[in-house]
């Protein structure tokens, strides 16, 4: 079963199988600085977890990709609102940029291939946008849930300086959370005029 089968399979369940701390989403939105009027991309946003706390912040508009068709079409069922459009498919074949924030709730382990993911979102990315990788959840507590599936097992969180080292080959690192409560990493697209 691949990753789409497999996400697929679990879209009806998924809000009742997943806990989403509302403190800690809080908590992650807070420490993202999201401004209002920005673009933001929701990478993997399952069935729109994040989109209800990124609109109390009044983005001009959110783009919320996910693999999983079962996902998305939950996720619309949730919101009516012009500002956001849920798109179905694989983030590594999107292509239109420009966005303030991308997000990554939930999602990164199930990315095998983090550099070209990095690299790939970079050029979706404003100057002076922000990145955001984080769960709500301890990177121990996520792998030990992914490891009890055959079909994630293999899709671990790394500790978080290990996707900063990542992540800063594209990025200035921001921010790096990784303990018993969350894990956060943030990163902003800094050009090199703007390093001088």
């Amino acid at each position: 079963m691949n990753d789409r089968e497999f996400f697929n399979s679990l879209a009806s369940k998924w809000d009742e199988i997943c806990n989403h701390d509302e403190i800690k989403i809080r908590k992650i939105i807070e420490l993202s600085k999201v401004e209002k009027g920005c673009k933001v991309l929701d990478v993997g946003t399952g069935t729109g977890v994040l989109v209800k706390y990124l609109l109390e912040l009044l983005p001009e508009t959110i783009k919320a990709v996910d693999l999983s068709e079962n996902m998305i079409e939950i996720a619309k069922g949730k919101y009516n609102d012009e500002r956001v459009e849920f798109v179905a498919g694989d983030i590594m074949e999107f292509h239109e940029g420009n966005f303030d924030y991308i997000f990554l709730y939930s999602v990164y382990p199930h990315f095998t291939d983090k550099e070209k993911l990095f690299s790939h979102l970079y050029k979706l990315l404003n100057e002076n946008g922000k990145i955001i990788i984080a769960h709500s959840e301890s990177k121990e507590k996520i792998n030990n849930i992914h490891k009890k599936s055959d079909s994630v097992k293999d899709h671990l969180l790394p500790e978080g300086k290990i996707t900063a080292n990542i992540m800063s080959r594209y990025f200035q690192i921001d921010k790096i959370i990784d303990d018993e409560e969350m894990y956060f990493v943030s990163g902003i697209l800094v050009t090199e005029t703007d390093k001088g």
